[in-house]
C-alpha cells in the first residue's frame, strides 16, 4: 500500500503506538489514559511536519478527534455526548477538506450516495430503541458521518491516496457501528479492542491518504523501445 511505502518510518512508529494502546486496553489499564491520546497526537505531529500545504479544516478535524478521544475516556453520559459532539465536528471538518477535491458527480455517484445514506439510516434504526435520551445527538452524528463518507467518495479518483482515504472512512464507519452496538445494544466480545483497532486504522489511512493526495503520482518508467517508434524519426536520404 502507498502509505506504507511512502511513509515507512512513520508507519513503524504508528504501529508502535497501536501496540501501546492495545497494551493499555489489556495489560496496563491505567496506561490507556495516555496511550489513547498518543494516537491522534502522533497523527497531528505527522501531518504538521510532513504536509506542506496544510488544510485548516482538516487540521481542526484532527484536533477535535484528539479532544473526542479524551472525553470518551470517561464513562458518564455527559462526557460521552461531549465526545460525540467533538467527533461530529471532526467529521464535518474532514468533509469540508474532502469537498475541496470533489469531482463532478455522475448518475451512478448519486445512487452510491443514496446507498451510503441508507446504511446510516439502517444502523440508526437498529439502535433507535436503545438510544433513549441521546437520540437527537446521535441523529446529528449519523448525518455528519454520512456526509463525511459521501464527500470522501466524491473526491477525484485520480488523486493519489484516493482509495486509502476511502478505506479509512469505511474503517471509521465500522468502528463507530461497533462502538454503538457495544454501548447501546449489549456488549460485544472484545468490543473495545475491535473498536480501537478499526478506529486507529481509520485515522491512519485518512491522514496518510490526505497527505498523499497533495503529492504527485509516481511516474511510470518508459517501456523498453521495441522499434515501433522508428516512424517518428526522419529517414536518411539515400544517395
Amino acid at each position: 500500500m502507498d502509505s506504507f511505502k511512502t511513509f515507512p518510518k512513520f508507519t513503524v512508529f504508528f504501529i508502535f503506538l497501536m501496540l501501546l494502546e492495545i497494551a493499555g486496553l489489556t495489560v496496563i489499564p491505567t496506561f490507556h489514559m495516555v496511550s489513547k491520546a498518543l494516537i491522534m497526537a502522533g497523527l497531528i505531529g505527522f501531518y504538521i511536519l510532513v504536509e506542506k500545504r496544510q488544510n485548516n479544516a482538516f487540521l481542526a478535524g484532527l484536533i477535535f478527534a484528539l479532544l473526542g478521544d479524551c472525553f470518551l475516556l470517561f464513562s458518564t453520559v455527559e462526557f460521552f455526548v461531549i465526545g460525540l459532539i467533538c467527533f461530529l465536528i471532526m467529521q464535518l471538518c474532514y468533509a469540508a477538506a474532502f469537498n475541496r477535491k470533489r469531482r463532478i458527480p455522475k448518475n451512478k455517484d448519486y445512487l452510491i450516495c443514496v446507498a451510503i445514506a441508507s446504511v446510516g439510516i439502517v444502523v440508526l434504526g437498529f439502535l433507535w430503541h436503545d438510544l433513549g435520551s441521546i437520540r437527537t445527538p446521535v441523529i446529528f452524528y449519523t448525518i455528519a458521518i454520512v456526509l463525511m463518507t459521501i464527500y470522501a467518495y466524491l473526491r477525484h479518483p485520480k488523486l493519489r491516496g484516493y482509495s486509502i482515504v476511502l478505506l479509512g472512512v469505511v474503517c471509521f464507519l465500522i468502528s463507530d457501528t461497533l462502538l454503538a452496538i457495544d454501548k447501546f445494544n449489549g456488549s460485544l466480545p472484545n468490543g473495545q479492542m475491535l473498536v480501537m483497532i478499526t478506529y486507529m486504522l481509520a485515522q491512519y489511512f485518512i491522514v496518510t491518504g490526505e497527505v498523499l493526495s497533495n503529492m504527485p503520482r509516481k511516474k511510470i518508467a518508459n517501456p523498453v523501445d521495441d522499434g515501433s517508434s522508428f516512424n517518428r524519426h526522419k529517414r536518411r536520404k539515400v544517395r
